[in-house]
């Protein structure tokens, strides 16, 4: 009776009314916390330009959220679909999963771009827009985990995301030499790249490496794996997150 109740009045009488209505069919739900939803979407631009309105409106805490939450739900996913594959196979389908680059593809996939609001002078740049959905979309999923929890949010991700927008088997079979991606970055944008051991590979006892990547003498990332080759690789990766590379490329 008083969901119904909520629900007339969130549909019908709410300002944002026409916003719950076009959202119910995205995430087959009505929300419990409607306030969340329409945050998840709201990009730090509207809320910088809009007086009333301050940072923690923005979806800039639930992106931070959804980003953990999404990672935690696709590692179990792939942990339970490949029982017999190892930490660096699955390490590297989760980057492939929730890179900047396949967010982006999935929440435009999704129609989450029709819902965003942002300020509209960044309508015409479409690589922003692609940013901006890919980042809705991880504090959508940090809005779903605040209004149901963990297991609402795996069956979500299950149900909306992977499978329909995300196959992990055309994926696993999918190369992407992060590597070569960066040092096209660094030729581009006329910066040292170097890779560097971070432990002693002459030590008899080492079993695995850990590589960082330096641009300009300036460490970016590092990772480690049990071969120098694949530890390169995935620092590679790991930069071209946290330098945004992937979204400017072109499928």
């Amino acid at each position: 009776m008083i969901n119904g109740i909520k629900k007339i009045y969130f549909t019908r009488f709410s300002k944002h009314s026409k916003f719950y209505r076009e959202l119910h069919p995205l995430l087959g739900y009505f929300p419990g916390k409607p306030k969340l939803y329409v945050q998840a979407f709201m990009h730090n631009s509207l809320t910088k330009k809009t007086e009333e309105l301050d940072s923690k409106h923005n979806n800039e805490r639930l992106e931070y959220l959804g980003d953990a939450v999404l990672d935690l739900i696709i590692a179990e996913l792939l942990f339970k679909k490949f029982p017999f594959q190892g930490e660096g196979f699955l390490t590297e389908m989760r980057s492939k999963s929730v890179s900047r680059k396949k967010l982006s593809e999935i929440a435009f996939n999704m129609g989450l771009h029709e819902h965003l609001m942002f300020d509209k002078s960044i309508r015409k740049n479409r690589t922003a827009v692609q940013g901006i959905a890919g980042n809705a979309l991880e504090a959508l999923v940090g809005a779903i985990y605040l209004d149901k929890g963990y297991q609402f949010s795996k069956r979500f991700v299950s149900k909306k995301i992977v499978g329909v927008h995300l196959d992990f088997d055309t994926l696993k079979d999918k190369v992407v030499n992060f590597k070569s991606v960066l040092n096209q970055f660094a030729q581009r944008e006329k910066k040292e790249l170097e890779f560097r051991v971070l432990n002693d590979a002459a030590e008899k006892n080492i079993k695995s490496y850990s590589i960082g990547v330096y641009l300009d003498n300036l460490e970016i990332a590092k990772a480690r794996a049990k071969s120098k080759k694949e530890a390169e690789q995935l620092a590679s990766e790991k930069s071209c997150e946290i330098l945004d590379i992937l979204s400017l490329q072109k499928d």
